[in-house]
């Protein structure tokens, strides 16, 4: 059983949630299996029941499992939802939103910020950026590609960490301590190059959708930038609209 540093280094909730998380995405607790109960946790790690309330909470809020009554807590995804924002949607054209999903790490890098990693990062040119690609998986099959940056003086210590197993939202919030407010995005039609084409197993030149986001802090500053290239033929976009 992994144990938990009482060191204060790092929030009790945050190492249990990380736990929990790796065993739902491990697979120890498949879609549909309860994970322990509070007191079960209580007791398992000698914690208070708020920090094991609090760690269950953060699964709950990323749709990975649900609270029913007179059972449990129930695993309902394998992936915690990442869906962007509220207004636009991407959605499966085919029944593979039924298959658990999983990200793979591509590469984990320092590299100097192009022009506009910069002007959205609002970091000088050819500051150090780390850069973090990604690919999300089902089945096998690739379904989309994202690549994040962030200041490297920011997060020093996020490029010794593995984000195809660990939450990277989760510690951004968590861990860094990064208070989420809102995010700007721009939607795009784009070709795939080479490179993206062989990530994810379809033709260069195979049409893509391109979201460009940059998401801020409460203090209105831009924490992270990320480029998601999503298959053409697995998703398109939804808006709902005031009519």
């Amino acid at each position: 059983m992994e144990s938990l540093d009482f060191s204060g280094r790092e929030q009790l909730y945050y190492q249990l949630y990380n736990i929990l998380f790796k065993s739902i995405t491990d697979g120890v607790y498949r879609e549909g299996e309860c994970i322990p109960s509070e007191n079960e946790l209580v007791n398992r790690y000698h914690v208070s029941r708020m920090t094991a309330r609090k760690s269950m909470e953060m699964l709950v809020s990323q749709g990975m499992v649900v609270k029913k009554r007179g059972i449990g807590t129930v695993v309902v995804s394998s992936h915690p939802n990442s869906s962007p924002q509220k207004l636009v949607s991407y959605s499966k054209k085919t029944t593979e939103d039924k298959l658990s999903t999983y990200k793979e790490v591509t590469s984990l890098e320092t590299v100097a910020a192009s022009k506009e990693v910069a002007v959205s990062l609002q970091i000088e040119k050819a500051a150090t950026v780390i850069r973090l690609r990604r690919v999300c998986m089902t089945d096998e099959t690739p379904l989309f590609l994202e690549t994040h940056y962030f200041e490297q003086a920011a997060f020093p210590d996020l490029a010794n960490h593995d984000f195809s197993k660990e939450s990277l939202r989760a510690y951004l919030t968590n861990s860094c301590y990064v208070n989420w407010a809102h995010a700007k995005q721009q939607v795009f039609s784009i070709i795939a190059d080479p490179e993206s084409a062989k990530l994810l197993n379809i033709k260069s030149g195979a049409p893509l959708l391109h979201v460009k986001r940059i998401s801020y802090d409460t203090q209105d500053m831009p924490r992270e930038y990320v480029e998601t290239s999503y298959r053409s033929d697995k998703y398109h976009i939804e808006i709902k609209l005031a009519i």
